[in-house]
């Protein structure tokens, strides 16, 4: 799927994008290879991130940005506003992820499955570590990892994430840990989206 409409980039984040692009390609991409793409853009001094993607407009929660989804579902990018003191839903991504904080603070939470997955609909979590993720601190993500990520210090946070698939159509779930739930997981992401490359 493409459309006509697109984001605005600016060189630092469309040359990450090429880069990333690029390594998604070769048969044996890792996503270690990706957090050191993203580390350096992250290392530079200069606030080069669009101003629209620092902004939630208002919207409580937060706010996703899909920049790039490439068609062959290898790779996709997206920036994350996350409103301060309102945890993300408990989820997965069913792919590993790279996650790099561009500005504000996160606290990020990992859950391990105590249950076997063979009960649809039931999921069993305990929480396994947290920590505080400031700027420029990139996280690898394994693929089957759950988690949750709030910004905290009453202001948003933004991060960059780079996902091994189409994060916008790859099925995954939310959990509710109080309930013992696993439900699929339909984030709304923000529109318009880049052309597919």
């Amino acid at each position: 799927m493409s459309t006509n409409a697109r984001w605005s980039t600016g060189p630092i984040l469309t040359d990450l994008i090429a880069r990333v692009r690029a390594a998604s390609e070769a048969d044996e991409c890792r996503p270690e290879q990706i957090r050191d793409l993203l580390s350096e853009a992250l290392s530079r001094d200069d606030d080069w991130l669009d101003k629209q993607y620092q902004s939630r407009d208002g919207e409580p929660g937060g706010k996703l940005y899909p920049l790039f989804r490439a068609e062959d579902r290898r790779c996709s990018v997206l920036v994350a506003v996350f409103e301060p003191g309102v945890p993300a839903p408990v989820h997965n991504h069913g792919s590993w992820a790279v996650v790099g904080v561009y500005s504000g603070r996160e606290r990020e939470t990992w859950f391990r499955r105590l249950d076997d997955g063979d009960s649809p609909g039931r999921a069993e979590l305990k929480v396994d570590q947290t920590w505080i993720n400031t700027p420029g601190t990139v996280t690898v993500v394994p693929n089957g990892t759950i988690h949750t990520v709030e910004a905290i210090d009453g202001r948003d946070a933004v991060s960059i994430h780079i996902y091994g698939t189409d994060i916008v159509t790859q099925e995954r779930s939310t959990f509710n840990v109080a309930e013992g739930t696993e439900e699929p997981f339909y984030p709304s992401f923000s529109k318009p989206e880049l052309e597919q490359k």
